[in-house]
């Protein structure tokens, strides 16, 4: 038995505004996603409730790369 898991990658150029926020929250459950890695996310601090709006519930977990000099971030969900 195999168990497949969607994962997607997305050079977003910052994670502002309300359209990619929404985006990213609809997307999410539609697409059935078990792993979302958002490239360029240029947030110094990726807050839980910001994690928990993204994924549409307080089950999931993060792990981001702060920006350092020209890297901007990556946060993986």
């Amino acid at each position: 038995m195999f168990l497949i898991m969607k994962t997607i990658s997305l050079n977003i150029r910052r994670l502002e505004g309300s359209v990619k926020r929404k985006y990213l929250r609809d997307m999410i459950p539609k697409e059935e996603v078990g792993l979302i890695c958002l490239q360029e996310s240029k947030c110094s601090r990726f807050r839980r409730e910001s994690c928990f709006y993204l994924w549409g519930s307080n089950e999931v977990d993060w792990v981001e790369n702060d920006v350092v000099n020209i890297a901007r971030g990556i946060i993986s969900m």
